[in-house]
């Protein structure tokens, strides 16, 4: 991962670098000292900084890297929908560096990893997952934008601020039978986002073996990422039975995706419908630690 120079960031930032580097001083932003004494700024603590300060960002390709705007819009909850159509266009021309950029400056300025999963990345991989029935072609689009967003939220998840010490833990995956990844790691970079200790599972992940992974990581909070409907009712009862085995451990299992059932509310199992209903739920869990 690449350092900033405090001149890098004090341009990215709009401010002086002499700003940048009292900030240093004060001990509000980490820097490192090169052999001749020059200051770096580590990439995460620098996302770190304007993301905990509320920093505006007017160079955020300063930042990301070469492919990012010279703006991005602020978070706000209008705008989600035309930067999904900005992102979609870049997905449709296979544009993978700009789409990365466009992602990572978005969360740089201050869009929460769940607002892009519900913004961005829905409008454009909903319209891109319908292109399979035009031909080849459009697989192939859907493929290659599946790809770039995984590798865009990957390296997101490589700057969101570690989890403090005794944060809680999650755990999630995709049900056997499930072989989309991208939904269970957008829900395992959100808990992250909100400052739990994630563990992601991936897709394909029998209901047994999440179990034996909950007994490993006593997390707080058990997701199960489902795309893909099960028809079967013992698969039904085996949620219900985790659910339990769960809520006894003091875990709570939750559902997620359009193939999710539908469960009694006795069941011991929260159904969401968003990343940012997982988000808002996990701050509560957070707080009441």
């Amino acid at each position: 991962m690449r350092d900033l120079s405090p001149r890098d960031l004090a341009r990215s930032l709009g401010v002086s670098e002499s700003s940048v580097k009292r900030w240093v001083d004060d001990g509000a932003l980490s820097a490192m000292r090169t052999a001749g004494g020059h200051r770096r700024i580590a990439l995460a603590e620098a996302v770190r900084f304007v993301r905990h300060t509320g920093a505006s960002v007017v160079r955020p390709d300063l930042i990301v890297g070469a492919g990012a705007a010279a703006s991005v819009a602020r978070f706000d909850a209008a705008a989600q929908q035309d930067v999904g159509e900005q992102l979609l266009a870049l997905l449709e021309q296979d544009d993978a560096p700009a789409a990365r950029a466009l992602l990572l400056a978005l969360y740089v300025s201050g869009w929460p990893v769940a607002a892009l999963c519900d913004g961005p990345m829905r409008v454009a991989l909903e319209r891109i997952g319908t292109l399979w029935q035009h031909g080849p072609a459009g697989i192939v689009v859907e493929h290659r934008a599946t790809d770039t967003s995984v590798r865009a939220l990957a390296e997101m998840r490589t700057l969101v601020t570690p989890p403090a010490d005794g944060a809680p833990a999650a755990l999630g995956a995709a049900p056997s039978g499930d072989p989309y990844l991208l939904p269970s790691l957008m829900a395992a970079a959100v808990l992250a986002d909100v400052g739990f200790r994630d563990h992601n599972l991936g897709p394909e992940v029998p209901l047994a073996v999440l179990g034996e992974a909950a007994a490993r990581y006593r997390p707080r909070i058990v997701w199960l990422a489902m795309s893909v409907p099960q028809d079967d009712a013992r698969f039904t009862e085996s949620v219900v039975e985790l659910a339990g085995r769960l809520e006894r451990s003091g875990a709570t299992l939750i559902l997620g995706g359009r193939g999710a059932p539908s469960l009694r509310p006795t069941a011991g199992a929260l159904r969401i419908h968003s990343m940012t209903e997982l988000a808002a739920f996990a701050r509560g869990a957070l707080s009441a630690t």
